[in-house]
């Protein structure tokens, strides 16, 4: 489920991403401006999305492409002084981890063992004197001459039986050591975190006019009103303008509305606009970049200029589109 769900969001992105490569051509006519085909051509040579299963090699594309890892879910560009740039990943932040489990109460030590009194302190009584053997007889009188034998001496009588010692008291059995405490139940694993975001909005910009003849003046207005807090953005901007054919110059630039530096964007041009002779000249500004929101909401600021002041006899016409896709972290 996890393969076709990141599948599904390679190719969602691979097919909004593509919008990037077809550049209009700048053919002018005299009411009708023609598209041309989206690649590359013998005249001009419009940017493009490339993909493959690896990171790209430095001899893959030229400036201005994307490149998508399709295998990785990584997307590198624009490519820019024929190097790419470090990817961004296209995948959903990792889930919270689940909180430890409490530790188990330790169990109860075991109570001593009691100590037993002595029961007695008497001696054992002495066991009884054993009878006297019998007298033998006395033998006859020996005549003066050699002395006798003596008589043969009388068993021993048995020893009397030893009377029985008192016992001794017993030692007090040592106490039986406590039980172990049960170990403490584990923790409940955490919710799985919620998939990362991966959201692509896009909006035509309202048309308007610069008609001015005070050099380097013109229009500024929020190109992406609402940007949240703490989020990270990619963008790009395609503005077609379109005069009678006077020559001048026009200037574009974006920045965030607080002026902090978490806008980084390919293009602060300044594009002239040449007088072919024809009755209608266009041309078109392309903005590629990231955002990087601080703390506080903001906005992008979208600013055009006239630069010589011509168009105060000769009106300036805009319109454009812009892409903005928020991403989970940005290289």
């Amino acid at each position: 489920m996890k393969s076709h769900k990141a599948f599904k969001r390679v190719f969602a992105t691979i097919c909004v991403l593509t919008l990037f490569a077809v550049q209009p051509g700048f053919a002018a006519t005299k009411s009708v401006i023609k598209i041309k085909s989206a690649g590359r051509t013998a005249n001009s040579i419009p940017n493009t999305i490339l993909n493959g299963t690896t990171a790209p090699t430095k001899s893959i594309g030229i400036n201005g492409d994307f490149y998508i890892d399709i295998k990785n879910l990584n997307i590198y560009g624009p490519k820019k002084n024929n190097d790419w740039p470090v990817a961004i990943s296209l995948r959903g932040a990792a889930g919270v981890a689940g909180t430890d489990g409490k530790t188990g109460t330790p169990g109860v030590a075991g109570s001593d063992g009691k100590t037993v009194t002595n029961t007695s302190t008497v001696s054992g009584t002495s066991g009884a004197t054993g009878a006297t053997g019998a007298t033998g007889a006395t033998g006859l009188a020996g005549s003066n001459g050699a002395a006798g034998s003596n008589g043969a001496a009388g068993e021993t009588g048995a020893a009397g039986a030893s009377g029985s010692a008192g016992p001794a008291g017993p030692t007090g059995p040592a106490g039986s050591t406590g039980a172990t405490g049960a170990p403490g139940i584990a923790g409940v694993d955490g919710a799985p975190g919620a998939a990362g975001i991966t959201s692509v909005v896009v909006t035509d910009l309202v048309p308007w006019v610069i008609s001015t003849g005070a050099p380097g003046t013109g229009i500024f207005f929020p190109v992406f009103p609402i940007l949240a807090p703490n989020k990270k953005y990619i963008f790009t901007i395609i503005v077609s303008t379109s005069r009678s054919g006077n020559p001048g110059q026009i200037k574009g630039t974006i920045e965030l509305n607080s002026k902090l530096a978490g806008l980084k964007s390919s293009v602060v041009t300044t594009a002239g606009m040449p007088n072919l002779g024809q009755t209608n000249y266009t041309s078109q500004i392309m903005f590629q970049g990231s955002i990087s929101v601080g703390a506080s909401v903001d906005s992008a600021i979208l600013t055009f200029l006239d630069v010589n002041g011509k168009s105060g006899i000769d009106p300036i016409s805009f319109t454009g589109f812009a892409w903005l896709t928020e991403v989970g972290s940005i290289t």
